[in-house]
């Protein structure tokens, strides 16, 4: 099931990429060092506000789709869910935007503040419908419904910066827009279902209860990998911040698409595991979930470290000198983030003791920011760095340590040691890898992934990791088996 499930995801991880990569090649050339630290603040603004206010609604519909399909409850789910989402997310956008008008700061990036807040506001709409297919198992819809999302958002985005000059602001302009598109399509469909609910006021009770803590855990998750851009604006400037985050960018979201990725396919399944099978066998679902992340983060992480500096021709020259020496390290951050997030947290998710994450981030947090004040003073965007990855490691083990008292969430070692004895094969490899120096940096960027991909590939297969050989052949066996019964259906049809 967790095989078939990563490769239904594949389409969305693709243009997930595209676009990411894309945001970064073209809005650091498009806008000046200045304004993408200004969108920089913006979009970081818009994840804090979104994961305070409105993801516990999100969680709520990810962790009790299931319980509610098994009582014939979806209508009253989605209704309550959407009832509350839109009650609580107006009211914070107003509060929020009103505020904001007091701080003193410069009127532009005021008016850009504002647009982002109201934006994320409408587009948690169309995160529930994510959520709902996702839960429901209908990865088709979600598939397209996500890249077209995407898509719309990009390209308006480009646009209107090149056609307008529009700066920051058009990118989300481009979000808001996007926003409605699926909206049109999608929101029908989502108020049929809900046909024949009802507003359950206790059962919002409880979705709050158990998605507030995780709200709160996202937000102290966050802060620990983007609140120093805000740090390094307000200690050095803006144009300083843009450098950061187009660093951080393109290190640290190739491994987010990764994590993300094999998170969206395990996490239904091991939601649905442990509501209608049992506590072990989801604990099955939870050591394959891990060994995958390993098996895939560590090597793209290492692989990112080694092409950080032929990789900068992707980045504008405005913040690109600065931005590629603290890419190797950043993708070391993203490893011990991407754990955390995804994997030492799924720990309180299933048991429901979500609130206790909230105390296992707390200490890495305050720890973050006072040693982002102390060393971006005198190291600069390298401290801010250095103190991430400190951070990250006190919140990594407080996550482990205090989530296996509620989930006996499984450790692979083992399968840890042998994949980084893999990685520091690949990158002897690579290392050891003579590329003339005629030759363009983006070619040179593609030998060197394909060496060391192809490298760590054939070592993973050699040694047989996690049984990878037996994974292939039953992914192999099912595909064969589809499409006999496809030749079938199709004989009988005549």
């Amino acid at each position: 099931m967790l095989g078939r499930s990563l490769l239904a995801y594949i389409p969305v991880n693709l243009v997930t990429m595209l676009l990411s990569f894309g945001n970064i090649i073209i809005l650091t050339r498009i806008l000046s060092g200045q304004e993408y630290g200004r969108y920089a603040i913006a979009i970081i603004s818009i994840q804090f506000f979104h994961m305070l206010f409105l993801t516990w609604t999100e969680a709520a519909m990810a962790r009790y789709y299931a319980r509610a399909e098994q009582d014939n409850e979806i209508p009253t789910l989605l209704k309550t869910i959407y009832v509350y989402t839109l009650m609580v997310g107006l009211l914070a956008a107003l509060i929020l935007i009103a505020g904001l008008w007091f701080i003193p700061m410069d009127a532009s990036l005021k008016l850009l503040l504002s647009v982002a807040l109201g934006s994320t506001c409408i587009k948690v709409l169309t995160n529930l419908s994510f959520e709902y297919n996702k839960a429901s198992h209908n990865i088709g819809r979600f598939s397209f419904l996500f890249c077209l999302d995407g898509l719309v958002t990009f390209l308006l985005g480009v646009y209107l910066i090149l056609e307008y000059d529009s700066g920051a602001l058009g990118p989300l302009i481009g979000i808001t827009i996007g926003v409605f598109v699926i909206m049109l399509i999608d929101l029908p469909r989502m108020l049929k279902n809900m046909k024949g609910g009802k507003v359950d006021h206790n059962a919002a009770k409880k979705y709050f209860n158990y998605g507030f803590p995780i709200c709160l855990s996202l937000v102290l998750s966050y802060a620990l990998s983007s609140a120093d851009v805000y740090l390094i604006a307000g200690l050095m400037n803006e144009t300083a911040a843009g450098q950061y985050s187009a660093g951080y960018n393109l290190a640290a979201r190739t491994l987010d698409i990764i994590f993300v990725w094999i998170g969206m396919a395990v996490t239904p399944i091991a939601v649905t595991t442990i509501e209608q099978i049992g506590l072990e066998e989801s604990r099955k679902v939870m050591k394959n979930y891990a060994v995958a992340l390993l098996a895939i983060a560590l090597p793209a992480a290492t692989g990112l470290a080694l092409i950080a500096e032929p990789a900068g021709f992707i980045l504008g020259e405005s913040v690109r000198e600065e931005a590629v020496k603290i890419m190797p390290l950043i993708a070391l951050s993203s490893v011990l983030c991407g754990l955390n997030a995804f994997y030492a947290q799924r720990a309180y998710m299933l048991s429901g003791k979500t609130v206790d994450f909230v105390w296992a981030l707390a200490p890495a947090v305050i720890l973050n920011i006072i040693l982002n004040l102390w060393l971006i003073p005198l190291y600069g965007l390298m401290g801010a760095v250095i103190a991430t990855i400190v951070s990250y490691c006190l919140a990594f083990v407080l996550s482990i340590y205090l989530g296996r008292k509620h989930y006996p969430l499984p450790l692979p070692i083992k399968e840890c040691l042998q994949i980084l004895v893999l990685c520091g094969i690949m990158a002897a490899v690579v290392i050891n890898l003579k590329t003339p120096e005629t030759w363009p940096d983006f070619v040179t960027v593609l030998a060197r992934v394909a060496i060391g991909g192809l490298t760590y590939a054939a070592c993973f297969w050699t040694f047989n990791i996690a049984d990878i050989r037996s994974l292939i052949k039953d992914i192999a066996a099912k595909i064969r088996n589809d499409k006999d019964n496809d030749i079938d259906m199709v004989e009988v049809a005549e």
